[in-house]
């Protein structure tokens, strides 16, 4: 996932806390009996909703299953929750499955694509910047809180980003999660509603499950997340093992595939994590900014839609990888649901990382540019 999850508060101090998937490896504290209890009741909530929207054969079940059930029990005050250590190594896993996508053909293929991956990244990020100034006029809010809700980058980055330039993070970090949450909601469902999918095998489906050798790219690609995570690169946990994954794939190397019982794991526990980030002490002290969030959203998605069928128009590429590389989602719910339709997952996985790349790079130099010295002034 693209984007951590901030810790439920109820206040702004509470969405100061820095989420453990985009910085620094956290230590392991001893877990009470009550919180271990708690955990495994919401592992249990997220695998039952995974398996009920299995069963009913609804779009990406175990991801969005779980995240709808564990939301539910929060929502409703039960003691649902997740430990973002465990879901940090199962990303590590969706990482590794993602990675397989880049074999050699499909490298070289992205590489001449350059010109594209930027100017999609570009484009989702001035979409962004261009609601901002809506939001903070509908939501009454200030622009550093209106700007670091409206790009698309992480729950605890743009929060602790907007606190840095004078705005609130709790209505940022709730923004956030909202659009991560609805996005993995809503297009698996609409895309299968229309239709969508492509002809890309995957990759489980072709390699060789080779438990000696999937344990090495486990613990190679755990230790170049953890480099990344100390150096304060977002998403370290899942980019990590796909970068190692398919750094060794586009190299010509024979690798394990992952099970499908182990992909519908990882997606339960991302699904459980994303679900209990809600609660009635996130929406209660922002019940009033809440519409304004969801509506932010839902612009956000219907333009950035526009973008991505416009940009595959443009420049001949699939529609529905497109429509998925520009979506406003994480880049791990964004890219399982292209590898749940068959399609070009490291398209998807290339363009999702581009726009990781420059929201680091670019926001708050933007932001400072357009709009701090207004407020200077003022």
């Amino acid at each position: 996932m693209a984007d951590g999850i901030i810790p439920t508060g109820s206040n702004d101090a509470g969405a100061r806390q820095h989420s453990p998937a985009s910085g620094p490896a956290q230590g392991w504290p001893v877990v009470t009996a009550g919180k271990a209890w708690r955990l495994v009741f919401g592992a249990a909530i997220g695998g039952l909703g995974g398996t009920i929207f299995w069963v009913l054969h609804l779009p990406l079940p175990w991801l969005i299953g779980s995240l709808v059930a564990v939301a539910g029990m929060r929502l409703s005050g039960l003691p649902a929750e997740a430990d973002p250590r465990i879901r940090n190594v199962f990303m590590g896993i969706i990482g590794i499955a993602l990675g397989a996508y880049f074999t050699p053909a499909t490298a070289s293929l992205l590489a001449s694509k350059a010109g594209l991956l930027l100017l999609a990244a570009f484009v989702t990020l001035a979409i962004g910047a261009a609601l901002a100034p809506m939001l903070a006029k509908r939501g009454k809010v200030d622009m550093a809180t209106a700007w670091f809700s409206s790009i698309p980058g992480g729950v605890a980055d743009m929060a602790m980003l907007a606190e840095g330039y004078g705005g609130r993070p709790a209505p940022v970090a709730l923004a956030q999660l909202l659009r991560v949450c609805s996005v993995v909601v809503l297009v698996p469902n609409l895309f299968a509603l229309a239709g969508l999918k492509g002809d890309v095998p995957q990759a489980s489906a072709i390699l060789p499950f080779l438990p000696a050798i999937l344990a090495l790219q486990i613990a190679g690609g755990l230790a170049a997340g953890l480099l990344l995570v100390r150096i304060g690169v977002r998403a370290g946990w899942m980019l990590g093992p796909l970068a190692v994954t398919a750094t060794l794939t586009a190299s010509g190397f024979a690798l394990s595939g992952v099970p499908p019982w182990l992909s519908a794991l990882a997606q339960v526990l991302l699904g459980t994590s994303l679900g209990a980030a809600f609660g009635r002490e996130t929406i209660r002290p922002l019940r009033r900014f809440l519409p304004h969030a969801i509506m932010q959203v839902v612009q956000l998605m219907a333009a950035c839609a526009l973008a991505g069928a416009l940009l595959a128009w443009a420049f001949g590429e699939p529609l529905g990888a497109m429509l998925l590389g520009t979506a406003p989602g994480g880049v791990a719910e964004m890219s399982l649901t292209g590898k749940v339709l068959g399609m070009d997952v490291a398209l998807i996985v290339t363009l999702h990382v581009t726009r990781i790349f420059l929201v680091t790079v670019l926001t708050p130099p933007a932001f400072r540019l357009l709009h701090a010295k207004k407020a200077a002034e003022r």
